[in-house]
């Protein structure tokens, strides 16, 4: 598709955003004054949102404005600090998350709860009192997302549509969560791929991509049809995304660095595992569940199962359902109620989000 005009900027989003951060925590810094016993956790706080990331949602939200028919420019304080909303509710999912996966890194670097827990130092409740007070900062930053977007000088109509939506996908969020977690304790061969697509969609999908462009098509002033047409157009491209996170996962084994995937080491139970389940024979499927059920996986039985994907074809299947359901967002979108110029300008900032996403940037 023809490159549209409002997009040619797009490379300077992600330094605004940056930027816009900083000055954000520069600002909260004052109010969050306590001294010098919560210093240090907002100092945390400050750096863990802070870290490299792909931005996905805040530049969704940012892009799918400007394709909508949006006025902000896009450094409109107002318009950057909506987006930034949506970072932050990023960084309160990721810490809860880490805390319920019992993660030890993020982004190469410690978990929250993980910070807070070498800042006690030798201290015998120190693990404890890491995962305590990451529990409720990822409170304080779900509470400053909504306030972030609810401060933002939009007219009141919008942003209050917008902040509705914002706390649905949040509930929807934790809906997810909870049916990831009461997977993880099910056996493999029990698991359906309606209950691991259902996972998807509440646990990653509505706040990664749907919320990100309802919630700028709605602060554009867009009409609910069209909001409601960008949510379906969502639903198929967030399940190719989470499969293609899948597929990289499992790729990281082929480097040199040998980096053992992060969902196999937790047992997770995704499509990619479930479709080679499916696809094969008694013995090796024994041997997945032997996996799963062991509270150690090591790199020679992560590699084992790497072998059985290949070998079950799982791999290419869910390559070719990824394209699939690119051409059935494509399709959705064709079908939508937005104009030729609004589908032309959301088609090219997915394929941009895409490339992002495939290159880890």
């Amino acid at each position: 598709m023809s490159s549209t005009p409002h997009l040619t900027e797009r490379e300077r989003l992600p330094g605004l955003l940056e930027q816009e951060m900083q000055a954000f925590f520069h600002q909260q810094k004052e109010r969050y004054d306590f001294g010098e016993l919560f210093e240090p956790i907002f100092f945390d706080m400050c750096e863990f949102v802070g870290r490299k990331g792909k931005r996905i949602r805040p530049l969704l939200l940012l892009l799918t404005y400007r394709a909508l028919g949006g006025k902000k420019e896009w450094g409109d304080k107002a318009l950057i600090q909506a987006a930034l909303s949506l970072e932050l509710l990023h960084a309160f999912v990721l810490v809860h998350d880490d805390l319920i996966d019992r993660s030890e890194k993020r982004r190469g670097l410690p978990t929250f709860h993980k910070l807070v827990e070498q800042r006690q130092g030798r201290m015998s409740h120190a693990e404890r009192t890491g995962q305590g007070v990451a529990l409720v900062v990822g409170d304080l930053l779900f509470a400053l997302a909504v306030e972030t977007l609810q401060q933002s000088a939009f007219d009141v109509g919008p942003r209050q549509q917008a902040l509705g939506k914002l706390l649905s996908y949040v509930t929807d969020t934790g809906v997810g969560e909870i049916f990831d977690i009461l997977l993880g304790s099910k056996d493999i061969g029990r698991v359906t791929r309606e209950d691991i697509e259902i996972t998807y969609l509440l646990k990653t999908t509505r706040y990664t991509f749907e919320a990100p462009c309802v919630i700028g098509a709605l602060l554009a002033g867009a009409s609910t049809e069209k909001a409601e047409d960008l949510a379906r157009v969502t639903e198929p491209l967030g399940l190719a995304f989470q499969i293609q996170n899948d597929l990289l996962e499992i790729s990281h084994l082929d480097g040199k660095d040998q980096l053992l995937p992060t969902d196999l080491l937790e047992g997770k139970k995704t499509l990619l595992i479930h479709e080679a389940y499916q696809r094969l024979g008694e013995v090796d499927r024994s041997f997945l569940q032997m996996c799963f059920h062991s509270s150690a996986r090591n790199e020679a039985s992560i590699s084992k199962v790497q072998d059985l994907l290949r070998k079950s074809g799982a791999i290419q299947a869910m390559q070719e359902k990824c394209r699939s359901l690119f051409e059935e967002s494509n399709r959705l979108l064709a079908d939508s109620h937005l104009t030729q110029v609004e589908q032309a300008s959301i088609s090219e900032a997915i394929d941009w989000v895409r490339q992002t996403v495939r290159l880890g940037s």
